[in-house]
């Protein structure tokens, strides 16, 4: 009895090992070997054909988002300063100025790849929503020191702010960050 038992259940057992060593899958179309599928091999799916709330900032980079060429209406800014910590990416620029008398300007890209517009901090004067171009945003002014946040929402989990500050109002920040979010930042930005 316990031969037979064995020669039925081992097979079965067998079977079942060599069948698990062969389900791994590949995406695309199947197609005979020697001929050309007729549909495009799946490629990795990018942020702006995913779906709602799951585009993704990691492969940003902050000194592209905002180039030294996005603010040249601005005046001449110094090198870029790019910074690197565990919870955003920041790229600032510094505008140069010629007297001590001159109206100064700082703008940085920050980019939070775990930090949701949900998670923008008010500074001073609170946070406001407002739409960049479609793109949903908020606005938090900071009265002292004078600045302003623009922070681009990018799907449900990420963001990407826009901080300009070393200006002679908070309206005038809020202003210029906003400008500068709406034609250099946002459009490089994933969709989604």
């Amino acid at each position: 009895m316990m031969k037979l038992l064995a020669r039925a259940v081992l097979p079965v057992v067998a079977g079942g090992f060599l069948l698990a060593g062969c389900t791994s899958t590949q995406t695309g179309m199947a197609s005979p070997a020697g001929t050309p599928s007729s549909a495009p091999s799946s490629a990795p799916e990018t942020s702006s054909s995913s779906g709602a709330g799951q585009a993704s900032t990691t492969s940003l980079q902050p000194c592209t988002v905002l180039a030294a060429s996005d603010l040249s209406g601005y005046g001449s800014f110094k090198d870029a300063i790019e910074e690197n910590a565990s919870d955003a990416r920041t790229c600032t620029y510094q505008k140069k100025t010629e007297t001590a008398s001159e109206e100064g300007l700082v703008v940085s890209v920050v980019i939070r790849d775990n930090a949701g517009l949900d998670q923008t901090n008010d500074t001073g004067a609170g946070v406001q929503d407002k739409q960049v171009n479609g793109r949903k945003a908020k606005v938090a002014p900071s009265p002292a020191p004078t600045g302003c946040v623009v922070a681009l929402g990018v799907g449900d989990k990420a963001r990407v702010d826009v901080t300009v500050t070393a200006v002679s109002t908070v309206d005038k920040a809020c202003q210029l960050a906003g400008d500068v979010a709406g034609k250099s930042v946002e459009p490089k930005l994933p969709k989604g």
